[in-house]
């Protein structure tokens, strides 16, 4: 009976001890990994960030005036906001969880298995969604962001959002760097495996990191620490062609993988051009002009439409479509038949960015050298911001002549010919020398080169210049603001509501974001 007893105990230990190690085998399955691989984890988080700036897009850009409402008193043509409601939230969404814990994991991934082009993404992609965040809240939780153990965060001001910005840039650089000199590499297999933006071409990604800081350096442009030269700097280090821009892939097979703006998501339909886009287009702002002139921009056909009587019109202010019951004058949809009806039936044949598989679009070259021209004229090197501003122009052009689709950051399309665009820099509505260049010739240009994709660097502008018409000559104040904002204008996104006004509302109040009139309160970035 004893040695059956010990066979007995003999057996439950050895059986313990599979039993362990099976249990260990589960948790090391890898059908059902503890952490997931870098690649599979990239992918995601580049679609969240064309996600964030794509919805967030269609409310700013009202604000810019880059589109308005076909309805008139649009509560966002008027400056306001929707109260109990994540609607201009998806940035908020996009840097607290598109990227998020998502980056981390990310980085548990490529640290240990020295994956260091990852590391390298990882911080350019945390530093973007910093910039952008930082531009449209202010207030953002950055040292206690990402933090699994807390339930409520602190919120830092605009200084602390901005100097990360800077570090994670840094940071970007200093791995990137570290992944060249291990391998000799420039285009990185291993990232291109989860890489829908560069395909592992490691040199664009360092372009980007310095498109950012370019970027970060120049919104600082009211303060008296402002640095053009390290504006410049940046953009000499950043993009040197369209090659170059940042976007996302968008395939275009169904509607969950295709661009936000392409018929088949719909989505385009309840925004119509602006009177500002329209005036720029068709040379009367340049010129001075009262008169249309359709000639005289050879983009005016591919990035907006005119009506049935072959009038450009667009939304002034808070005005809406006066012509919205008249199919012959109402400003109609910005592509397809240039009325009424989406071109469901041809997702890939319209122009510029409207088609299923134009690539999300989060930087470009002209964006870049517009920084770079902005800065040097408030320096006072005309010739500078003048060789910039033609770079910047030319470079505008060029993308919408060739826009990016599919895996293709650029375009061969050639919708615009060389002999047009010669035409336009050689035309009244570019300046022809140094002496003649103004600062609204700039940032109008700009405008234009930011046109759908890019609202959100326009809206930055506006504001960091305080909506001046001196400059923006085409922007028409609101005649009608939404009530809570007390006559002010808007400088500020609130916080996404289902995450901080639901659950954070203490770490609110302390820095006034309860208030009705918070939205019109001016960011850090644009204070001196």
């Amino acid at each position: 009976m004893k040695s059956f007893k010990y066979s007995i105990l003999t057996m439950l230990v050895l059986f313990s001890a599979s039993s362990c190690k099976k249990y260990i085998d589960v948790n090391t399955n890898p059908n059902a990994p503890v952490t997931a691989d870098a690649s599979a984890l990239l992918p995601p988080i580049q679609a969240g960030m064309a996600r964030g700036v794509w919805y967030d897009s269609r409310y700013i850009g009202q604000y810019a005036q880059v589109w308005g409402s076909a309805t008139a008193n649009n509560v966002w043509d008027e400056e306001g906001y929707l109260p109990a409601s994540d609607s201009n939230g998806e940035m908020w969404r996009t840097v607290y969880f598109s990227l998020g814990q998502n980056i981390t994991l990310l980085w548990q991934d490529a640290i240990p298995k020295k994956k260091w082009d990852y590391v390298a993404v990882g911080y350019a992609l945390r530093a973007w969604g910093f910039q952008t965040g930082g531009d449209l809240y202010d207030h953002m939780i950055v040292k206690e962001a990402f933090d699994p153990t807390r339930l409520t965060f602190d919120y830092d001001d605009g200084s602390v959002v901005y100097a990360e910005v800077v570090k994670d840039c840094q940071l970007a650089l200093n791995y990137m760097n570290l992944a060249i000199k291990t391998d000799n590499q420039t285009i990185s297999p291993t990232l291109a495996k989860g890489d829908y933006m560069y395909y592992g071409d490691r040199s664009k990604w360092i372009k980007f990191i310095y498109a950012i800081l370019a970027q970060n350096a120049l919104h600082l442009s009211n303060k008296a620490s402002f640095n053009a030269d390290n504006v410049k700097k940046y953009a000499d280090s950043s993009f040197v062609s369209n090659a170059d821009n940042a976007s996302v892939e968008c395939k275009g097979s169904q509607s969950g993988d295709s661009n936000f703006w392409g018929p088949s998501r719909g989505n385009i339909g309840p925004y119509k051009q602006s009177d500002f886009i329209v005036r720029l287009l068709d040379g009367r702002i340049f010129t001075g002009s009262t008169t249309q002139d359709t000639t005289l921009d050879p983009r005016i056909k591919q990035l907006i439409s005119q009506s049935k009587d072959k009038v450009y019109r667009g939304v002034i202010g808070t005005n809406g479509d006066p012509n919205a019951s008249d199919a012959t004058t109402l400003i109609p949809y910005l592509f397809g038949n240039g009325v009424t009806s989406y071109p469901t039936t041809a997702p890939y044949a319209q122009r510029y960015i409207y088609n299923d598989n134009s690539r999300g679009v989060l930087m470009t070259y002209g964006e870049v050298q517009f920084f770079k021209a902005e800065a040097l004229y408030k320096k006072g090197d005309l010739a500078g911001a003048y060789a910039a501003y033609i770079n910047g122009v030319n470079a505008s052009l060029d993308f919408v002549s060739n826009p990016p689709q599919a895996a293709s950051l650029t375009g061969n399309q050639k919708f615009i010919s060389s002999a047009a665009i010669a035409a336009y820099m050689s035309g009244p509505c570019v300046k022809q020398s140094a002496s003649t260049l103004t600062l609204a010739d700039i940032m109008q240009q700009k405008f234009i080169s930011l046109f759908v994709w890019g609202s959100l660097e326009a809206w930055a502008d506006e504001r960091r210049y305080n909506y001046d018409t001196n400059i923006f000559q085409g922007f028409s104040k609101p005649g009608t603001l939404y009530p809570d904002n007390g006559g002010k204008q808007v400088y500020v996104v609130r916080p996404r509501y289902n995450s901080e006004y639901i659950w954070n509302v203490p770490a609110l109040k302390s820095f006034g974001a309860l208030d009705p009139d918070y939205h019109t309160k001016k960011p850090w970035f644009i204070l001196p």
